[in-house]
């Protein structure tokens, strides 16, 4: 079964996370289901405030994984966010380090599973699951796989459908509908 990163996990992790930096990317992947990498690499000039999305793109330094661009709608709560990181900023880069360098994914992934340990959450979880819980709270909500497909960047649904887990607890409430 897969593991389930919960909003409060989410908050435990974030607590267990000393630097603001890496807490705001935590809760900014956790709230767009992008790839470590494209985080890591997303630029201000990827971020339009004005029409409220984030355009993952390709450019000279960073080719997506799909090898395709996309477009990623922004919340209220991220929008807040980026306005805040953006006021604070002298890099390209939305994400850096106190030197103002973008964070090295190795990077990451350890400070993300050192937070998660910190939190006593399952030591299976990984900064990848964020974006499975993305696209699996989307399903939950009753978001077409069409449409979490693009936001994920998919080619295909059959991709999206291994990333749209249910819980235990939806299959459950889904039979007693039955009853």
């Amino acid at each position: 079964m897969p593991v389930f990163i919960t909003k409060a996990d989410l908050d435990k992790i974030m607590a267990n996370t000393k630097n603001p930096s890496l807490r705001y990317l935590f809760f900014f992947g956790f709230h767009t289901g992008m790839r470590q990498n494209e985080i890591t690499n997303l630029q201000w000039d990827a971020v339009n405030f004005k029409d409220n999305v984030i355009r993952v793109q390709i450019t000279d330094s960073f080719m997506t994984k799909s090898r395709r661009e996309r477009v990623i709608p922004i919340n209220n709560n991220l929008r807040e966010l980026l306005v805040k990181l953006h006021s604070r900023s002298s890099s390209k880069y939305v994400f850096t380090n106190p030197s103002g360098y973008k964070y090295h994914n190795d990077y990451i992934s350890h400070q993300f599973k050192k937070a998660v340990r910190g939190a006593g959450l399952d030591d299976r979880i990984h900064f990848h699951d964020l974006r499975h819980d993305f696209a699996s709270s989307l399903v939950q909500r009753g978001v077409s796989l069409y449409v979490v497909k693009d936001l994920l960047g998919h080619e295909d649904q059959t991709t999206t459908q291994i990333y749209a887990h249910l819980q235990n607890k939806n299959l459950h409430d889904a039979i007693g509908l039955l009853d």
